[in-house]
């Protein structure tokens, strides 16, 4: 064979090999682009349900929210209308008290009487100490000026620090009864006291003066149920 013969089949040969390198890079960036894009349609796919699937936690999650706080305030509602059954309602000055029907003289003795003051949404619960006493009363002890309140409940024992010069004194023209009344914002120690008594479904009072008499009542069954009626309403108050 003749050397031009030679070197003509070898650069057919050459052109040959470099014509089915070509094809095959061209093949391979053909298929390696459709398997990026095929991964990346994947990824897309994959983040839209993975969003779709947080979207629908986060509705369902609203959802039960928006049941919870319809559902808490028709039990709000309904605690309202229960406990106000034996209450009255009146508004003095843009503020809207709710009260029970207490009669002005009583058995000699000291009294719990909660009552709530409402104004725009603003809601306090009111601790209202009464202490009674006629001079018929056994027990004698008169005047008391007292200055702490304990609260017996549930186990538990609350003292209450009262401020003398809040104490309000009245007695009577032939001086047949006197009483003191000592009115305050409820504390939190106090609110808990209270949803003590109406868990316990009764307690025990002690109004005194330090190093002093001391006047000692068991809680009544009225009288508790009053104060668990106020707590309620002012739960149900809040909620609203």
């Amino acid at each position: 064979m003749k050397k031009s013969h030679i070197i003509l089949a070898a650069v057919i040969l050459y052109l040959l090999i470099m014509v089915i390198g070509g094809m095959a890079y061209y093949a391979y960036s053909i298929q390696h682009e459709e398997q990026a894009a095929q991964q990346e349609q994947a990824a897309q796919q994959e983040i839209a349900a993975r969003r779709q699937a947080r979207e629908a936690v986060e509705k369902a999650k609203d959802g039960a929210i928006a049941d919870d706080k319809a559902k808490r305030a028709q039990q709000a509602s309904e605690r309202r209308e229960r406990a106000q059954g034996e209450m009255w309602e009146e508004t003095i000055n843009g503020v809207t008290y709710y009260k029970h029907h207490w009669p002005k003289k009583l058995p000699s003795g000291v009294y719990l009487r909660p009552f709530i003051a409402t104004q725009n949404e603003i809601c306090v619960l009111k601790n209202d100490i009464y202490y009674y006493y006629s001079i018929t009363d056994e027990q004698q002890t008169a005047w008391i000026m007292g200055d702490r309140l304990d609260i017996t409940a549930g186990g538990q024992t609350t003292t209450l620090v009262l401020d003398p010069s809040n104490l309000h004194k009245h007695m009577a023209s032939d001086a047949s009864w006197l009483s003191e009344n000592y009115v305050m914002n409820a504390d939190q120690a106090t609110i808990d006291a209270f949803r003590r008594i109406a868990a316990a479904g009764g307690g025990t009072i002690v109004y005194y003066k330090t190093d002093g008499k001391a006047r000692s009542q068991e809680l009544g069954s009225q009288e508790v149920q009053r104060i668990r009626d106020m707590v309620e309403l002012y739960d149900a108050l809040r909620q609203e």
